[in-house]
């Protein structure tokens, strides 16, 4: 690594990522006045439209922000995956990319890192700044820093870092959640502005995550079009809403105040955000349609004639739910608690690989075809790939919901059209698109429901594919309206800005129409060559800490 007194960092980014954020929900408020610092670093840069990876999915997307690649080249797609060669369902950590992250590649130029929050980047590793952890970090007691003492002096000088969310007042309360989310962030900007002050850094990188967690669970109060929207709890909730959002803007110029006026300013989110009102069931379908087959074992069968009794982990929290214990549902997840919920519900533990020939793992409409050579008892031959694969693709684009009639998938990619890269190979055969503005897709291996399509429990938004995106700093296009750009240019361009080449590995685009004809005049943008394999851990964590970290993701309502 090049030491930073002889760094080839010319200039300063800083970057402020604002998780699921959409001109769709802000504009109004933007119009409005009520968040004035938001407004300000839009309007008076480059601003537009950023398209986000498919799936859009906070795992893959922060991910291809930060390497400038496809998934195709980094390797993740979701929060969790099946293992390459085998049926295990790992998660995603921050060893799983498989290609350099721009804190990497800032740094062996020699300059000064500073990346806080950024999802998918736990466990922290060693780089030429800072980086502190938090969402995936299993613990409080965990390890979430680098250097190790930087954790200590956050605590000292700031107080605890609050790595996941409050459960307080979700569901029945969400006002107390709102309040819960609200003081999270205020705690975290403490720490926040204290590493801005105090370190030293030529790229700095803040993700405000929260914004993600309160939309998933408040959509139907902000959308009066929404099915389960209730405006008794609308009149009571959104006042608090609108206090976040306002607080998260205060909290954000304060940030903004601490950055060198030459520095070029970075905001942008990961994915946009919308309305959800129903699950699609991937695995019951395909099993429906029968490409995922059970087992004939005594004690599968009967899981399986409870399941279709209704026998189920969702069932059976709605029914603890009416008894008010909806608390034990905690227990029952902590330590060996999945184990048990295997052994009691239908699983894939249930499933007969030897004779399926398709499934899903993930939030997004993933399907992995069980090919031979590629898993242990692949039922399907490399022959049969293609006529499998486009039959499972057609019959998904036929799928109607039974209640209105209305296309659940309206679009199906191949593999191939949507990635492409040194990890591609691992990644889903199919990803069934689902129409975002409706159905949530959930491949997951406990069986959830028994049902294909049912009413969403729980969240009332979700992921769309269009975010935000805006650069303030010398140099940019004041008052521009970009047009449409992908997530997978951010990376590129900030290499650029800092003035440094951009390895021909990356996907992305230099936004040269963000900057005026004299800084691109003075900056022409060089391609270097570059190659890289795949280098990639498929997990980090012992049995205990991935429980603790499915059990946020459950939370989260990321895995079921």
């Amino acid at each position: 690594m090049m030491n930073s007194t002889n760094s080839l960092v010319k200039r300063k980014v800083a970057v402020f990522g604002l998780d699921g954020i959409t001109f769709d929900l802000l504009q109004p408020w933007l119009d409005e006045g009520r968040l004035p610092n938001l407004a300000r670093l839009l309007n008076n840069g480059a601003q537009g439209r950023l398209r986000s990876t498919i799936p859009p999915v906070s795992a893959s997307a922060w991910v291809s922000f930060a390497t400038g690649t496809n998934p195709g080249h980094h390797g993740l797609v979701d929060f969790t995956y099946p293992a390459p060669d085998s049926y295990q369902i790992n998660v995603s950590n921050g060893r799983t990319r498989a290609v350099p992250a721009l804190w990497e590649i800032v740094g062996a130029a020699g300059g000064q890192v500073g990346v806080v929050s950024m999802p998918m980047t736990y466990p922290p590793q060693p780089l030429n700044g800072f980086m502190l952890c938090s969402f995936l970090t299993p613990s409080q007691e965990s390890r979430y820093t680098y250097p190790q003492n930087l954790q200590e002096e956050i605590t000292e000088k700031c107080g605890p870092y609050p790595l996941h969310m409050s459960e307080k007042g979700r569901g029945q309360h969400p006002e107390l959640f709102v309040r819960a989310v609200k003081q999270m962030e205020i705690d975290r900007a403490k720490a926040v502005t204290h590493l801005l002050q105090n370190k030293p850094w030529d790229l700095f990188m803040y993700v405000l995550e929260t914004t993600d967690n309160l939309q998933h669970e408040v959509w139907h109060l902000l959308d009066k079009s929404h099915p389960l929207h209730d405006p008794v709890m609308a009149q009571k909730v959104v006042p608090e809403i609108l206090d976040y959002y306002e607080t998260v803007d205060r909290l954000l110029g304060e940030m903004v105040a601490l950055v060198p006026e030459d520095a070029l300013i970075v905001v942008l989110s990961d994915h946009g955000f919308g309305p959800f009102h129903k699950f699609f069931h991937i695995n019951n379908w395909l099993a429906a349609n029968g490409w995922l087959k059970f087992k004939r074992t005594p004690l599968s069968l009967l899981k399986r004639f409870a399941f279709k009794l209704g026998v189920t982990p969702i069932n059976a929290l709605k029914w603890l739910t009416l008894l008010r214990l909806g608390g034990m549902r905690k227990n029952v997840k902590r330590g060996r608690g999945g184990g048990m919920l295997r052994r009691v519900f239908l699983s894939f533990h249930d499933v007969d690989w030897a004779r399926t020939q398709a499934f899903s793992v993930g939030n997004f409409g993933q399907v992995y075809l069980n090919v031979q050579g590629k898993r242990p008892f692949g039922a399907v031959t490399p022959a049969q790939y293609e006529q499998i694969r486009d039959e499972i693709a057609a019959k998904a684009t036929q799928l109607r919901d039974p209640a209105d009639g209305s296309q659940v998938v309206p679009t199906v990619y191949k593999r191939e059209e949507v990635f492409h890269g040194v990890s591609a190979e691992r990644l889903p055969d199919l990803v069934l698109h689902t129409d975002r503005a409706k159905y949530v897709s959930f491949g997951h291996a406990d069986f959830g429901s028994n049902k294909i399509i049912e009413p969403s429990m729980g969240q009332t938004g979700h992921h769309h594919l269009v975010g935000v995106v805006g650069l303030k700093g010398p140099g940019v296009n004041s008052g521009l309206v970009l047009p449409e750009a992908s997530i997978l240019d951010v990376a590129p361009t900030i290499l650029h800005y800092l003035g440094l080449s951009v390895p021909s590995h990356m996907d992305g685009q230099v936004l040269t129409h963000a900057f005026t004809d004299e800084f691109n005049a003075a900056n022409p943008v060089n391609i270097v060559p570059s190659d890289v394999e795949h280098h990639g851990q498929d997990n980090v964590y012992s049995a205990e800490e991935e429980e603790l970290v499915l059990d946020k993701l459950r939370d989260l309502g990321y895995v079921a």
